[in-house]
């Protein structure tokens, strides 16, 4: 017998930090165990992001997985952006998991005018503007430089990210848990439609659309939504 039956892992996006999923580990019931990765390069500086990989951070969410195995019955992964795609590729490999919540899984990415504008406006304010789509970005920010251009020079963690994508892509009919979730924002600046579609129509799985939503930010209605698709995941597991 585990110490727990179900356990929820989260995994951050590209860039992103575990305070994305603050307001959903703050209403997770203390009888389900937590774990929140920061992957390698992230909580740290841009020297540091620059150096890290999908092979780092795939070993990183397997070493998670292994370590909640011997704790818990169950597993829910709940990824962010570049964090959906390392939680399918270890699914693939180990049908870990008993539920996924996808919160902007990008199988293809669409950066718009909005991206640009508001990474720079985010870096410019330091978060600190009215605008809550730039003030998001800059929360959910997990890298740190001096000076905002040393994010310029981030090829390489984006090249893997690309990279990352297109293997995942290459194995067509993706293996899911039964209960799996595609969560999208309808205002997505880098994520766009053609992502719910694909996952719609190409992987046959259940997608909710978040109206006045980004791909950091989200309304209080869109939250509560979101939170409610998890715990009604912990109490079909528990």
């Amino acid at each position: 017998m585990k110490p727990y039956d179900v356990g929820i892992l989260f995994v951050h996006g590209i860039q992103g930090s575990p305070k994305q999923f603050r307001y959903l580990i703050e209403k997770v019931p203390p009888s389900v165990y937590v774990q929140s990765l920061t992957l390698p390069g992230h909580g740290a500086t841009v020297k540091e992001f620059q150096k890290s990989d999908r092979a780092q951070w795939l070993s990183a969410v397997r070493k998670a997985c292994s370590e909640m195995s011997r704790q818990c019955e169950d597993i829910i992964f709940v990824g962010h952006s570049m964090g959906c795609l390392l939680g399918l590729q270890i699914e693939q490999e180990t049908q870990t998991f008993s539920a996924m919540m996808l919160i902007c899984c990008p199988f293809f990415l669409r950066p718009t005018s909005r991206y640009f504008c508001n990474s720079l406006m985010a870096n410019r304010t330091k978060g600190k503007t009215d605008d809550p789509y730039v003030k998001a970005a800059w929360a959910a920010n997990g890298v740190t430089a001096k000076r905002g251009i040393a994010y310029l020079f981030c090829a390489h963690p984006y090249f893997e990210l690309l990279r990352l994508i297109r293997s995942i892509k290459k194995q067509g009919a993706l293996q899911l848990p039964e209960k799996t979730v595609f969560c999208y924002s309808k205002r997505d600046e880098i994520v766009g439609e053609k992502n719910h579609r694909y996952a719609r129509e190409r992987l046959g799985a259940t997608v909710e659309v978040f109206e006045q939503c980004g791909h950091n930010y989200f309304t209080d209605t869109a939250k509560v939504k979101i939170n409610k698709i998890l715990m009604d995941m912990i109490k079909a597991l528990s």
